[in-house]
């Protein structure tokens, strides 16, 4: 199942519509939204396991724990 836009848009205010990874701030950049724990990886929807991600850093890496 997807994020809900309820959840997406309070990941969104949360990060302040901020990339957690470089720092760049919408508009500037598109933003999305991250599993800090992959869903591949047994994480959840969670908002503690969401982040904001620009387009280029959360589409830049694969399904990896965040440890590594």
């Amino acid at each position: 199942m997807a994020v809900s836009k309820r959840t997406r848009f309070e990941v969104f205010r949360r990060d302040n519509h901020t990339c957690r990874y470089c720092g760049q701030a919408a508009p500037g950049v598109k933003v999305t939204i991250d599993h800090v724990t992959p869903k591949t990886l047994g994480g959840s929807d969670n908002p503690d396991n969401l982040v904001t991600a620009c387009y280029d850093c959360n589409f830049g890496k694969s399904s990896v724990p965040p440890d590594a």
